[in-house]
């Protein structure tokens, strides 16, 4: 399937492909975070240009990174088709797992504005679980999902680890962290806020605020995976908010 849509894209290579942007800003995650969301926020503010679709994953795909930056530059717009002043952007959130993401993108863009999501680690692991019910990847009954010894629910929460591959690479200017939570609470002000961050125009308002995926039924939830859940995480939560120098207001039935 991957090498069909690298051939089809490959087909569909302009000459020109250097007169395409590169990004300015990548969303590097994390899953089931609000990314999907942010990814449409965006797109709707006039100096902001998305890839032709999330998740590009150029960074994170060995067969994707292998076809280079032309590969990579199809995924934008035309320089001539952007104003002054607009950065073109990625949003991939596997690009916080995966260790070889941050020194790929290092590499191609040392000056590139980063911005990752963080949502209460429980909540995201089981977000994460339900997902892959839809999807038809996961059987495990949920607590014995969560439990297994290597579960990605739990490896993609550790967001301490994660997030420390990029600040080794990048200033501390070029990251910014949100909380999830704040976040769904009140868009505007993020998105205000993100404005800031990047330098464009920070009184835009954007027409449609409606989330991208729709949450899990938490009274399916029972209480011991929750407890479960925020036990394993304390420790690692803690170790974030030390690493980071704040916390989060993370608190699960």
């Amino acid at each position: 399937m991957i090498e069909t849509y690298i051939h089809l894209l490959t087909k569909r290579r302009e000459k020109g492909w250097q007169e395409r942007a590169l990004p300015g800003l990548i969303i590097i995650g994390g899953m089931k975070c609000g990314t999907s969301s942010l990814f449409n926020y965006l797109n709707q503010h006039p100096q902001l240009f998305g890839s032709k679709y999330k998740e590009v994953s150029y960074f994170c795909r060995d067969a994707f990174y292998s076809q280079g930056e032309q590969w990579y530059r199809a995924h934008f717009p035309r320089i001539e088709n952007m104003p002054d002043g607009s950065l073109a952007f990625d949003a991939t959130p596997d690009y916080l797992l995966y260790p070889e993401a941050p020194g790929r993108i290092s590499r191609l863009l040392p000056d590139v504005k980063l911005i990752a999501l963080f949502r209460n680690p429980t909540e995201r692991a089981i977000s994460h679980y339900f997902h892959n019910i839809k999807k038809g990847r996961e059987k495990d009954e949920i607590l014995d999902a969560m439990k297994f010894e290597h579960a990605v629910y739990k490896r993609r929460s550790m967001y301490k680890e994660q997030i420390e591959r990029y600040y080794k690479l990048f200033a501390s200017d070029q990251i910014m962290i949100i909380q999830s939570e704040e976040f769904f609470e009140n868009p505007t002000k993020t998105l205000r806020d993100i404005y800031l961050f990047l330098g464009v125009d920070h009184h835009v308002e954007i027409s449609d605020l409606s989330p991208r995926q729709v949450g899990f039924n938490r009274e399916a939830v029972r209480g011991e995976v929750y407890e479960y859940l925020n036990d394993y995480f304390e420790p690692f939560n803690q170790d974030l908010f030390e690493y980071m120098g704040k916390e989060f207001q993370w608190h699960c039935k």
